[in-house]
């Protein structure tokens, strides 16, 4: 350093080691930078997490909240698209969609467009009235159902102590049909018995007294059902007064369609109508598949209208629009038939709809191919047309005459769908080619069946009832609120977390790791090598210096490592980024170097200069040093100095390794 303050003279071939402690030091290898390893990644990972959690439960939370506001609020495109169109209808705005349509569905016929169903005039719907039951020839006279008590518990696989039965969808409602009853069944004889519903009290499907004492009284009833909170309810529409007071608009809904239809605004009124329609509620649903459950009132609406002479039965996804009597005379009444059902707009053999059925996944192709090939062993044959018309129906409107061959036919076709698939339109062939004794049908086009309705689609999927079985129907009610309002508490609580354990940015106040180390530097022994300077101590020149670092005062002491340097006193380079020194470690605890810069270094026995980094041990160390000459002449070549280091490192996981 300068001539006077702590210049520290040094031998020019002086040894790194003092004699006689000869040691050789290795120097480790630096690692090279490269990407994290698992384990640091690891607690870098659980360290933010451990910092932020407050900030991501807050996140959390507010998109819980978020998603579930929009969805009690708005969040039902579909649903609130009808509802809009509703509330337009009642404003007397356009409607939206095909809701509310009565224009009329044509088509051309020889040259000549005409109405596709064609309605007697307004006056003479009026004057409708249900025409009395004329003599059949047909040999079946009438039905007998089995029940649970008609028939011989042991007969067959029947078991009652089964909701269902192994291996089938046969269940306490549907009773077990054997095979061999099935073959029987066909057989159109004076007096038919078939399993056809409602075979045990234990089975399911239950409706209320009020509700049953309502439906004896209806002799014409238009139908329709929801389960499992699945399509909207659309109100008729077309009908004449007439209608309005001989039909009875009966829909059967569960108790989740209620509560979905109540969220909707569809509110049932303390008379059990929506509108024009008697909503029913059914509990204890017979099936867990919801399409099973929706035919029992599309298939078997004798069994449930057991006074009613006519029945038009109308999926959920379409809204009615016509006179009902006026849709009997026409479809029925006019040409003498008893059982109307449109016929299929795409397809028209039963084996082309399999495929179609398996290529869409509305079957499984294991059960689809049960069901085509017993068909295809019974004999059903490929052809694409009955009677001069389609084989293949589309089963969305049901008209017919409750009469025991329809009854029959119904029956059939209903157990049909529970032996093998729910895909209607593959039995129906095949039971109108087995039952020889239902000639009096009427497979009306496609277009007669869009001027019946105003088709909406589905508007969602109904829910399984294998899921909701489990559930209290009180869960169901209230679960969206319950997550709503757990949404919110989890908001505010993660607020008020956040303002009470918010992380403390980086700032240059942080708290960082600190270290204090005292040591000695030692000038070499008598009879080491002479000190080499470039010039004298007292005049200008550069000054390197080569001594060693000890524990102690004393020339005995442990040495620790070495104190390097190499100084040009004079004031022109008082600023030079040579006047370095440089604290070498080579100790079990330590390794590494200081670097202290010297600059501006006066003629003092105590001089306190700023150390400005450091390798290995002490990466990126901060501070200051305090050098003290222990001799009491200020300046002396031969002087022992005491060294104090203050170092501060930045935060890191490992500031100073072993």
């Amino acid at each position: 350093m300068h001539n006077s303050s702590i210049s520290i003279p040094v031998s020019d071939s002086d040894s790194d080691e003092p004699s006689g402690r000869s040691r050789v030091r290795v120097r480790r290898k630096r690692k090279k930078p490269g990407p994290r390893g698992k384990t640091d990644l690891t607690r870098w990972v659980i360290t933010k997490l451990l910092k932020w959690w407050p900030v991501l439960l807050f996140f959390l939370a507010a998109a819980l909240l978020t998603y579930e506001a929009s969805k009690i609020a708005g969040g039902k495109p579909p649903s609130s698209r009808v509802k809009k169109s509703e509330v337009a209808t009642r404003n007397g705005d356009k409607p939206q969609g095909n809701l509310n349509r009565l224009d009329p569905t044509t088509h051309v016929v020889g040259g000549v467009r005409e109405r596709c169903l064609k309605l007697l005039p307004p006056e003479e719907l009026e004057q409708l009235d249900i025409p009395m039951d004329k003599e059949s020839g047909i040999p079946i006279k009438k039905v007998v159902y089995m029940t649970e008590t008609e028939k011989p518990v042991e007969e067959g696989n029947f078991n009652l102590s089964r909701q269902h039965f192994v291996g089938t969808r046969f269940n306490l409602f549907t009773g077990n049909q054997t095979l061999e009853q099935r073959e029987q069944s066909f057989k159109a004889t004076e007096t038919a018995g078939i399993h056809c519903g409602f075979y045990s009290e234990k089975g399911g499907f239950r409706i209320s007294d009020e509700d049953k004492n309502y439906m004896q009284t209806c002799k014409v009833v238009v139908s329709t059902c929801a389960f499992g909170g699945g399509d909207d309810l659309y109100q008729p529409i077309g009908m004449s007064e007439t209608s309005l007071q001989k039909v009875c608009y009966v829909a059967f809904w569960d108790d989740i369609t209620l509560v979905t239809q109540k969220e909707q605004g569809h509110k049932v009124g303390e008379n059990h109508f929506i509108g024009k329609w008697r909503i029913i509620i059914v509990k204890d649903l017979p099936f867990t598949d919801q399409r099973l459950n929706g035919k029992i009132p599309k298939m078997l609406a004798h069994r449930l209208f057991v006074n009613a002479r006519y029945s038009i039965w109308v999926d959920s996804k379409s809204q009615f629009r016509r006179d009902p009597l006026g849709v009997l005379e026409a479809l029925l009444w006019r040409s003498n038939s008893e059982l109307a059902i449109s016929e299929h707009g795409a397809r028209s053999s039963m084996y082309d709809e399999a495929k179609a059925v398996v290529k869409k996944n509305k079957a499984t192709p294991e059960e689809v191919e049960i069901q085509v090939k017993q068909y295809h062993r019974d004999g059903l044959p490929e052809d694409k047309r009955f009677n001069g018309k389609k084989a293949l129906a589309e089963a969305s409107i049901i008209v017919r005459k409750h009469t025991p061959t329809t009854n029959l036919f119904m029956c059939l076709w209903f157990n049909e769908v529970v032996r093998f698939t729910s895909r209607d339109q593959l039995s129906f062939p095949y039971v109108l080619w087995r039952l020889k004794g239902l000639r009096n049908i009427n497979m009306f086009p496609v277009c007669t069946r869009k001027d019946l309705v105003n088709s909406m689609g589905h508007i969602r999927k109904a829910k399984p009832l294998k899921i909701l079985k489990f559930r209290p129907i009180i869960c169901m009610i209230m679960l969206q609120r319950i997550i709503f309002c757990t949404a919110v508490l989890l908001a505010i609580a993660s607020v008020i977390l956040l303002a009470l354990f918010s992380p403390v940015p980086h700032t240059k106040n942080t708290t960082r790791h600190r270290l204090a180390l005292s040591l000695y530097i030692q000038h070499p022994q008598v009879g080491s090598p002479v000190p080499i300077s470039v010039a004298p101590p007292a005049t200008t020149g550069a000054l390197i210096f080569h001594h060693t670092l000890t524990e102690g005062p004393e020339s005995t002491s442990r040495v620790i490592g070495k104190a390097q340097g190499f100084i040009i006193p004079n004031e022109h380079f008082a600023h030079s980024a040579f006047n370095i020194i440089y604290l070498t470690f080579y100790t079990q605890k330590y390794s590494g170097s200081i670097s202290i810069r010297a600059k501006n270094v006066s003629h003092k026995k105590k001089e306190e200069l700023k150390v400005v980094g450091g390798t290995e041990s002490f990466a990126f160390a901060r501070g200051h040093a305090v050098f003290a000459q222990t001799d009491e002449e200020i300046f002396n070549l031969d002087a022992t100095y005491h060294i104090k280091l203050h170092l501060k490192f930045p935060n890191r996981s490992q500031i100073i390794p072993g």
